[in-house]
């Protein structure tokens, strides 16, 4: 059966690549301690899985997955011998069982769905992020009869985060969208916030990590405060070279102490850094903070207009835009003058009129 825990939208789950039975019955309980799904990936298996054993008293719902080597898994076996491990997977009670989209006839997911799993299609692409990957990655998923459509691209730079967002507005089926890689993370926390997304992944921080840009879990938790995420969250950029984790945890655990629906997330940047904010106004971002001095130094010449504060300093760390989309630069010396500015105090308030309602 499927859980409460487990049919709450917005799941966290683990992706889980055991070498072996020992360490698979080990390490589920452990995901079950964190997570609400644990992705079971066989083809990281190196001696003979027992799928009763694995399937009969897990602690956790699972997706049992089998990921051949040009979809970035380990498993030599043909499409056909995959399918029927899968197969026998869901007729021992998987919850779900995720099924490459090149073998997703409709043979294959009538079979899988009358053995009782739910069943996810997946099409991953580790060099790029596809330029139709919402426009006809998502609806070729979905033509292919997916419960649960799941789509994944490599991010070379922010920017590339934009398709998993469009992927979320037109979502109608529960969806996995992820942009892997240092500059994908936003994607990893943000999907939390869309109504369709059925889980992201993070790893427990032990074992091999399955995925390029994988958080930690307790990242998740602690760092991003992923349980209180939703549609409403509002959205707060840092802008930096590297994804500076001090500062963001700072931010995150400020807002958390304030009762702010807000998380900060990194976005690292080059010289596109204006490009970056420029783009991210159909998230939307409610602000942005400007890390590193020498971005602090050039990034205003690329906004609207600098508040004479701004002027002043000769830098900007803080960017608000203006009801017109004007993006203007400022700098403030204080994280309150910044939460002013980027127009938070109304998040609290919507969060604790929620809570009255």
């Amino acid at each position: 059966m499927v859980s409460a825990r487990e049919r709450r939208r917005r799941m966290i789950g683990v992706s889980f690549g055991p070498r072996s039975m020992a360490e698979a019955l080990e390490g589920l309980p452990r995901i079950a301690a964190e997570a609400d799904i644990a992705e079971l990936r066989l083809d990281f298996f190196e001696e003979p899985f027992d799928l009763p054993a694995l399937l009969r008293d897990r602690p956790c719902p699972v997706v049992v997955t089998l990921r051949p080597v040009d979809q970035g898994g380990r498993s030599s076996l043909p499409a056909s011998a995959r399918l029927k491990i899968l197969e026998t997977a869901a007729g021992l009670g998987a919850e779900y069982v995720d099924v490459e989209w090149d073998a997703a006839t409709p043979d294959a997911i009538r079979a899988l769905k009358a053995a009782g799993a739910q069943t996810l299609v997946s099409r991953h692409d580790f060099q790029q992020m596809p330029p139709d990957f919402a426009e006809r990655w998502w609806p070729d998923m979905v033509e292919r009869g997916a419960d649960v459509v799941k789509i994944v691209g490599m991010a070379r730079t922010a920017i590339d985060c934009l398709p998993v967002f469009r992927v979320f507005k037109r979502a109608t089926l529960p969806t996995v969208a992820i942009a892997m890689g240092e500059a994908g993370l936003p994607t990893r926390v943000l999907a939390l916030r869309a109504e369709q997304c059925f889980l992201t992944y993070a790893t427990l921080g032990s074992g091999a990590r399955v995925a390029p840009g994988q958080l930690l879990i307790k990242e998740m938790r602690e760092v991003y405060h992923a349980d209180r995420l939703g549609p409403r969250t509002a959205v707060i950029g840092v802008l930096g070279p590297t994804a500076d984790a001090d500062l963001v945890a700072r931010h995150n655990a400020a807002f958390a102490d304030a009762n702010l629906d807000a998380i900060a997330v990194p976005f690292v940047v080059g010289a596109d850094a204006g490009q970056v904010v420029r783009a991210f106004r159909e998230l939307p971002v409610a602000g942005w903070q400007v890390s590193g001095d020498a971005l602090q130094a050039s990034i205003g010449s690329t906004l609207d207009d600098l508040s004479p504060g701004a002027r002043r300093a000769g830098r900007v760390n803080t960017i608000v835009a203006r009801g017109d989309g004007a993006l203007i630069g400022d700098w403030l010396e204080s994280p309150e003058e910044q939460r002013a500015a980027w127009g938070l105090c109304g998040a609290m308030r919507d969060t604790q009129n929620a809570a009255n309602s």
